[in-house]
């Protein structure tokens, strides 16, 4: 287990990709530029005409690295996958408490500060998949995955808490997550009552004392 950190140190939010870093070659330039656009005004909205303009690179530069939108859109949900779960989320969980069953419950203190903080603009992952209507596409496979990702550790964690059904438990909480994630694009505040549900699934998975 990660050693655990003050709170000062914990990761607050997803980190940011910045696209105007000196020294950034164009492929790495257009993902950041088209992770910014995309997650403030979705996939549709955003053409490849707008991302070469912003990324300040030709589209024969853009299509020199991606063969189309969607190998670009891939890209950077992959991108977001790597910020928000394995560079953001876990750390945020597991340095929130010592046990298993604690860190599940933590990562709604952590949803907590990513849903308050100015620049949430809903989850891309979902959206994407939401945006796409084919699963089978490249967009759809890569949000799917990575969306798995997250059910993957959060079982993980149950697996650890010695959750009696680590498997029905992970899926319980990561419904709970992505309800609360929805709620809150839609302006809504839900996860105290999320974290209260939470709690009451993880002390009936868990074998009692």
């Amino acid at each position: 287990m990660p050693a655990r950190t003050s709170k000062d140190d914990r990761p607050r939010i997803p980190p940011r990709p910045a696209p105007d870093e000196p020294g950034v070659d164009p492929r790495e330039r257009i993902i950041r530029t088209a992770y910014e656009l995309f997650m403030r005004n979705g996939l549709a909205a955003v053409g490849v005409d707008r991302i070469v303009a912003e990324a300040d690179v030709a589209k024969t530069t853009l299509y020199r690295h991606f063969r189309s939108k969607d190998d670009l859109i891939a890209e950077v949900l992959e991108r977001h996958h790597q910020l928000w779960l394995r560079d953001w989320l876990a750390p945020a969980t597991v340095n929130r408490a010592e046990s298993p069953a604690g860190q599940l419950l933590a990562v709604f203190e952590a949803l907590d500060e990513w849903l308050g903080d100015e620049n949430f603009h809903g989850c891309l992952l979902i959206n994407s998949l939401l945006e796409t209507h084919d699963r089978s596409s490249a967009v759809g496979l890569a949000s799917v995955r990575a969306i798995d990702d997250v059910h993957v550790f959060l079982e993980g964690l149950a697996v650890e808490a010695n959750a009696r059904e680590p498997e029905r438990l992970a899926r319980q909480i990561h419904l709970l997550m992505r309800g609360t994630i929805v709620a809150a694009a839609e302006g809504h505040t839900v996860v105290p009552e999320a974290r209260e549900a939470a709690r009451q699934l993880i002390e009936e998975a868990l074998p009692r004392p």
